[in-house]
Protein backbone atom coordinates (compact mmCIF):
# COMPACT_ATOMS: atom_id res chain seq x y z
CA UNK A 1 0.00 0.00 0.00
CA UNK A 2 1.44 2.99 -0.81
CA UNK A 3 2.51 5.51 2.16
CA UNK A 4 -0.03 8.24 0.89
CA UNK A 5 -2.99 6.21 0.93
CA UNK A 6 -1.83 4.48 3.80
CA UNK A 7 -1.83 7.76 5.62
CA UNK A 8 -5.25 8.93 4.59
CA UNK A 9 -6.75 5.60 5.45
CA UNK A 10 -4.99 5.68 8.93
CA UNK A 11 -6.44 9.44 9.31
CA UNK A 12 -9.65 8.32 7.94
CA UNK A 13 -10.23 5.53 10.47
CA UNK A 14 -9.17 7.49 13.61
CA UNK A 15 -11.46 9.97 12.59
CA UNK A 16 -14.00 7.74 12.40
CA UNK A 17 -13.07 5.77 15.48
CA UNK A 18 -13.21 8.97 17.17
CA UNK A 19 -17.03 9.81 15.82
CA UNK A 20 -18.03 6.25 16.71
CA UNK A 21 -16.55 7.06 20.31
CA UNK A 22 -14.52 3.98 20.06
CA UNK A 23 -11.08 5.59 20.01
CA UNK A 24 -9.78 5.20 23.75
CA UNK A 25 -10.19 1.17 22.82
CA UNK A 26 -8.67 0.48 19.57
CA UNK A 27 -4.69 1.06 18.59
CA UNK A 28 -4.09 1.46 15.10
CA UNK A 29 -0.48 0.37 13.99
CA UNK A 30 1.28 0.24 10.50
CA UNK A 31 2.85 -3.42 9.70
CA UNK A 32 3.95 -4.56 6.59
CA UNK A 33 1.79 -2.73 3.94
CA UNK A 34 -1.34 -3.70 6.61
CA UNK A 35 -3.06 -1.72 8.96
CA UNK A 36 -3.24 -3.20 12.17
CA UNK A 37 -6.17 -2.54 14.42
CA UNK A 38 -6.49 -4.35 18.17
CA UNK A 39 -8.95 -3.75 21.28
CA UNK A 40 -8.24 -5.06 24.77
CA UNK A 41 -11.72 -7.25 24.16
CA UNK A 42 -9.29 -9.55 21.94
CA UNK A 43 -10.28 -8.00 18.40
CA UNK A 44 -7.57 -7.82 15.91
CA UNK A 45 -8.56 -6.57 12.10
CA UNK A 46 -5.60 -6.36 9.51
CA UNK A 47 -6.70 -3.86 6.62
CA UNK A 48 -4.60 -4.71 3.39
CA UNK A 49 -5.18 -3.78 -0.51
CA UNK A 50 -6.71 -6.67 -2.15
CA UNK A 51 -4.16 -9.06 -4.13
CA UNK A 52 -3.97 -8.00 -7.96
CA UNK A 53 -6.99 -9.42 -10.44
CA UNK A 54 -9.14 -9.73 -7.60
CA UNK A 55 -12.76 -8.36 -8.10
CA UNK A 56 -12.64 -6.14 -4.59
CA UNK A 57 -10.03 -3.60 -3.69
CA UNK A 58 -9.52 -4.28 0.16
CA UNK A 59 -9.14 -7.34 2.05
CA UNK A 60 -9.85 -6.95 6.07
CA UNK A 61 -8.82 -9.69 8.18
CA UNK A 62 -11.25 -10.08 11.09
CA UNK A 63 -9.37 -12.49 13.66
CA UNK A 64 -8.14 -14.57 11.05
CA UNK A 65 -11.14 -14.33 9.21
CA UNK A 66 -10.81 -12.41 5.65
CA UNK A 67 -13.67 -10.26 4.20
CA UNK A 68 -13.32 -8.50 1.14
CA UNK A 69 -14.73 -5.07 0.39
CA UNK A 70 -15.13 -3.08 -2.57
CA UNK A 71 -14.60 0.44 -1.29
CA UNK A 72 -13.45 2.01 1.45
CA UNK A 73 -16.66 2.74 2.33
CA UNK A 74 -16.98 -1.05 2.48
CA UNK A 75 -13.95 -1.30 5.10
CA UNK A 76 -15.41 1.28 7.16
CA UNK A 77 -18.77 -0.64 7.98
CA UNK A 78 -16.63 -3.93 8.20
CA UNK A 79 -14.21 -1.87 10.89
CA UNK A 80 -17.87 -0.77 12.97
CA UNK A 81 -19.67 -3.94 12.36
CA UNK A 82 -16.34 -5.76 14.01
CA UNK A 83 -15.64 -3.85 16.60
CA UNK A 84 -19.28 -2.36 18.04
CA UNK A 85 -21.28 -5.37 17.03
CA UNK A 86 -24.44 -3.77 18.64
CA UNK A 87 -24.15 -1.32 15.26
CA UNK A 88 -27.31 -1.85 13.49
CA UNK A 89 -26.60 -0.25 9.93
CA UNK A 90 -29.32 1.92 8.32
CA UNK A 91 -30.91 0.30 5.62
CA UNK A 92 -32.43 3.48 2.88
CA UNK A 93 -35.31 2.52 0.41
CA UNK A 94 -36.43 4.63 -1.96
CA UNK A 95 -39.20 4.63 -4.00
CA UNK A 96 -41.68 6.44 -6.38
CA UNK A 97 -44.74 8.15 -5.34
CA UNK A 98 -48.04 6.64 -7.39
CA UNK A 99 -48.80 8.56 -9.93
CA UNK A 100 -51.85 10.73 -10.06
CA UNK A 101 -55.19 9.38 -11.47
CA UNK A 102 -56.36 11.11 -14.19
Amino acid sequence: MSDTLFDALDDLLRASLAMWSLAEEVQLDREAGQLVMSTGADTVLKISRAPNGMPFRWAVDVNGRKRTAASVVGVLRIVRQSLAPSYQPYQLTMAALPGNPS
